[in-house]
């Protein structure tokens, strides 16, 4: 019996001596991985890519996008403030002086919805209003198997 009150003693001890928990690590950003693109609308009209067509956000800040029928990856960069009601994207060529694509997402699960444009101010709504440079993009977070 006295032995297993000093195991006792010493695990209570020990578990007491142990540094408290850090801070937790900052959420995953929810962008990052590979996203297929299945249905485009610009200016009201479809526009949905060539099957193939993806685009895969890296945590380091890198979008690569692939058009399907290419299969090539272009480098563009990203940056996102998920804070921002709706949250906000800018999508930019890697290396390049163009502006580049200003615009606003959200997810859903699996879905990934972008509405973005180049000219003028960035979307406010998830929409593609006829005539416009308003493009939105619906793309599925690609599994293992795509």
């Amino acid at each position: 019996m006295r032995r297993l009150g000093i195991a006792l003693l010493a695990a209570f001890a020990w578990s007491g001596a142990q540094a408290a928990p850090g801070p937790k690590d900052p959420p995953a950003d929810p962008l990052v991985g590979e996203w297929l693109c299945e249905k485009a609308v610009l200016g009201g009209r479809d526009s949905t890519p060539p099957p193939g067509s993806k685009i895969t956000f890296t945590a380091d800040g890198r979008a690569l996008v692939r058009d399907g029928k290419r299969g090539k990856d272009e480098p563009n960069t990203y940056t996102s403030d998920p804070k921002k009601d709706p949250p906000e994207i800018d999508i930019r060529p890697a290396g390049g002086t163009d502006t580049g694509f200003r615009g606003i997402y959200k997810i859903e699960g699996d879905i990934l919805v972008v509405c973005v444009t180049v000219r003028g101010d960035r979307p406010k709504r998830f929409e593609s209003p006829e005539d416009s440079e308003v493009r939105l993009i619906t793309m599925r977070r690609a599994k293992k198997a795509d």
